[in-house]
């Protein structure tokens, strides 16, 4: 009778222990899977005189692969701001636009520098923002650069804060609290597949090496040129218009600035043509003329360079906007993104002058050569808009 007892007393004991060490592994299994998921979702509320006005709330995806980035560089007036829409319209995106402007008008002036460039560009691609969040602060709530009407997730964000109740005056520009800033933008980031950046602000995508050849980041540099006499016209007609982010307006065609353009084309470029190692699977150059060409084959070969599944929201922003700007009230906003690349391709031949053309193809050659934009000899050749002179596709999208 004793005998049984103690058998019975063993297995329960024994039954409780494999209980036990069941449940820790349960647990720890529960554990690895929750860090393999990433930070968890961040919930914020901002209560103003007791009354609640911010909400905010998101979850980041699966951490199973390096986060994608990619860095759209390129030169004012060169379609960036309708190719840099491409990946804005995608749901899954984190678009930043020209985050280096706030270095360029931050008011402590030693910011604006390759290697604050680098950390910034750095800490947005990578979601990490406690070392640039001063930087971000300025960015997300200073006038004039259009952030909240060009950044969709960015906007969707700041929004969760803003007062709207028939009080506020005014719901200001992205009122989240400065010592929750970087986690908010932490987890809208990370919320997202991928994070893009357009920047007109880049002189040397040299810069960029130490990004590339981190271990954690997935990262693309797509160069996004266009023809050298229709970005000068494009400039000039800003002057016209008595718009200008130039440091001053003009109304000729100043060489000194024609050759910083063409000099930037080629020296970015001639970098992959070297074979750098660090570009290596991570650089792609396309003309703005072939974007204009053939728009939904250019978007789909841009998707699929960097890795990312195009969405059908792409595709219908991309009809859509081309549609919309056959109208002439879209296709005159000089920073708008309803544009028809195929017919503002061609729009320079009827801006500018034979000589203003001659004195811009004298410095260009070399880069005009390069992209395959065929030269104008005379006057006849400029305005017959039927003669192609985009020639073969340059666009090099691995």
């Amino acid at each position: 009778m004793h005998f049984c007892k103690a058998l019975l007393f063993l297995n329960l004991r024994t039954a409780l222990i494999i209980t036990l060490l069941f449940g820790c592994v349960a647990y720890l299994y529960a554990l690895l899977t929750i860090q393999h998921m990433g930070p968890a979702a961040v919930k914020l509320t901002r209560n103003v005189q007791g009354t609640e006005i911010g909400k905010y709330s998101t979850v980041a995806p699966l951490a199973t692969q390096r986060r994608t980035a990619v860095i759209i560089v390129t030169q004012m007036r060169s379609g960036s701001t309708f190719v840099g829409e491409i990946f804005n319209q995608h749901p899954n995106a984190f678009y930043i636009f020209e985050p280096l402007w706030a270095l360029e008008n931050h008011k402590n002036k030693t910011y604006n520098n390759p290697g604050m460039q680098l950390e910034l560009l750095r800490g947005v691609s990578g979601c990490s923002f406690e070392q640039i969040k001063d930087v971000m602060k300025f960015y997300l709530t200073t006038k004039g650069l259009g952030v909240m009407t060009t950044c969709r997730a960015v906007d969707k964000m700041c929004d969760g804060f803003r007062d709207k109740s028939a009080n506020a005056t005014w719901p200001k520009r992205c009122p989240i609290p400065e010592n929750t800033l970087p986690t908010v933008l932490k987890s809208t980031c990370e919320g997202k597949q991928f994070t893009a950046i357009k920047t007109i602000r880049l002189d040397d995508i040299k810069v960029l090496q130490p990004m590339a050849e981190e271990d954690d980041l997935n990262l693309k540099i797509i160069q996004l040129v266009r023809d050298p006499r229709a970005v000068i016209a494009s400039r000039l007609n800003l002057s016209k218009k008595n718009v200008s982010v130039m440091t001053v307006l003009h109304d000729k065609v100043n060489k000194g600035e024609v050759q910083e353009l063409c000099d930037w084309m080629i020296r970015n470029a001639e970098l992959y043509r070297n074979k750098a190692d660090w570009l290596s699977g991570r650089f792609a150059v396309i003309r703005y003329e072939d974007v204009g060409m053939e728009p939904i084959h250019s978007m789909e070969k841009l998707y699929k360079f960097i890795g990312v599944s195009p969405k059908t929201e792409v595709s219908k922003w991309l009809e859509n906007h081309i549609h919309a700007a056959k109208r002439r009230k879209d296709r005159e906003n000089p920073f708008g993104t309803k544009k028809d690349p195929m017919k503002t391709s061609n729009e320079w031949r009827t801006r500018l002058s034979i000589r203003q053309v001659n004195a811009i193809q004298s410095v260009c050659k070399k880069a005009m050569e390069l992209f395959h934009y065929q030269i104008v000899e005379t006057k006849e050749e400029l305005r017959n808009t039927s003669l192609n002179l985009y020639g073969k596709r340059y666009s090099i999208i691995p």
